[in-house]
């Protein structure tokens, strides 16, 4: 789709299928044609936070803020075991934290290693095969019953420099809103290590489930080193084996194309160093370029050519 300021709009649904077969979420990529009129979608970043302009938009811009949360230590007031804080920062959106218990007061909480500048906290609330009941008098309609009550989902958000003295990030505690995924930005920045969200209601009083509490911003150090020893094997006529040397980093970006410039599909790998990359078109060139990244930046690799 194209907006009013001329650019242009990716939009699709995400396979979770973790609950049911067609559980989705929806994603939105910035989009366009390049010289060639070749159509391309820029989804490299494509779920971290980015400006949106009102105005033509560069499509390809790098993104602002950094990944701060992978990984990190995290603890929780209680967990169902297999599902402990951990899986809120381990980047995959069909692992998720469960609370022990339903109560109000349930937290989870982040500890970034080190105080960092943070400006982006993004809350994803799961489901976890919620069985629920009919409100009294209601019936089943074609198999359908639709829900006119309103739910809310409310929280408190805290940040700490030293894990004791703690300060409100967001209250949304008497809020009437039931935003099951929400984003947090500070664009000045805020300085904290510790970041504790406490969940005091949830729609159905279900028990809290947070598959990604994800914080960006800027952390310390350099950036990470070119990837080097790239190792390209075909595997049959359709897919393609790439593995590299590991080296310190958050994770790394697989790119590919037919044109060393057009390097339009891409994968985001975490805690690996190869992976395949499938549904090639049989006799078209291939070409590949791994980068790296971490809390600083990115660090572009070279780019090989596949076939």
């Amino acid at each position: 789709m194209e907006d009013k300021y001329g650019n242009l709009w990716h939009t699709s649904t995400m396979r979770i299928s973790t609950n049911y077969i067609l559980e989705r979420r929806l994603g939105l990529w910035p989009a366009g044609f390049d010289k060639d009129g070749e159509l391309f979608c820029n989804q490299r970043f494509g779920d971290w936070p980015f400006r949106i302009e009102q105005a033509q938009m560069n499509p390809w811009d790098k993104p602002e803020w950094m990944l701060l949360s992978y990984n990190k230590p995290a603890k929780a007031s209680s967990f169902i075991e297999g599902k402990e804080a951990s899986k809120a920062m381990d980047e995959n959106v069909q692992t998720w934290w469960q609370a022990g218990s339903n109560a109000s007061g349930e937290w989870i909480e982040v500890d970034l290693k080190h105080s960092c500048d943070v400006h982006a906290i993004q809350i994803n609330f799961a489901d976890d095969q919620l069985d629920l009941s009919l409100p009294e008098g209601a019936a089943m309609i074609e198999g359908r019953f639709i829900d006119e009550r309103q739910h809310y989902t409310r929280w408190i958000l805290e940040g700490s420099v030293d894990g004791k003295e703690y300060f409100v990030i967001e209250d949304k505690s008497d809020t009437n809103t039931d935003l099951s995924h929400d984003l947090i930005v500070k664009e000045e920045g805020i300085k904290a290590r510790y970041l504790r969200c406490i969940v005091k209601g949830l729609p159905f009083n279900q028990q809290a489930c947070i598959s990604g509490f994800r914080v960006f911003g800027i952390g310390d150090g350099t950036l990470p080193d070119k990837t080097s020893e790239i190792q390209l094997e075909l595997v049959g006529d359709l897919d393609l084996s790439v593995s590299w040397k590991s080296v310190e980093t958050v994770g790394y970006n697989v790119l590919w194309g037919f044109a060393p410039d057009k390097l339009y599909h891409s994968h985001m790998i975490f805690g690996k160093n190869q992976m395949v990359i499938k549904a090639l078109i049989k006799g078209q060139p291939l070409y590949v370029r791994l980068d790296s990244f971490n809390e600083i930046g990115i660090t572009e690799g070279e780019v090989y050519k596949a076939i």
